[in-house]
């Protein structure tokens, strides 16, 4: 992790996602100063991470893990909220029927997120 955030640093992002995140369950934790949002599966490879510096990690409003593939993270933001979204896609050795889902998803979230900034 100490890599990780020093080349994020170096590249002066507030925000990075990784993905095959090989971590079991789900977290949430800070690790020199960088909050890692995270989500892992059983067996330790589908996983995805947020990773927000100190600036960025004051304005969440919301985090929403679903599975182990994705993560949803909101960001107070003006003149809108901004929605971090890291999602690990299934490759084409998985069925399509779970690589659909995951799509279907996805898009479901974006458009009830759309639907409540509009309110």
């Amino acid at each position: 992790m100490t890599n990780v955030i020093g080349e994020t640093r170096k590249a002066g992002l507030n925000i990075l996602g990784l993905s095959e995140v090989r971590w079991n369950d789900a977290g949430d934790f800070t690790s020199e100063g960088v909050r890692v949002i995270y989500t892992g599966g059983e067996e330790s490879q589908n996983g995805v991470a947020i990773l927000l510096d100190e600036k960025v990690e004051k304005c969440v409003d919301e985090v929403e893990k679903y599975g182990d593939r994705l993560t949803m993270v909101t960001v107070r933001a003006h003149p809108v909220n901004i929605v971090i979204m890291q999602v690990y896609m299934p490759t084409t050795a998985h069925e399509e029927d779970e690589v659909d889902s995951l799509r279907t998803r996805k898009v479901f979230l974006l458009q009830v997120f759309l639907l409540l900034s509009t309110r």
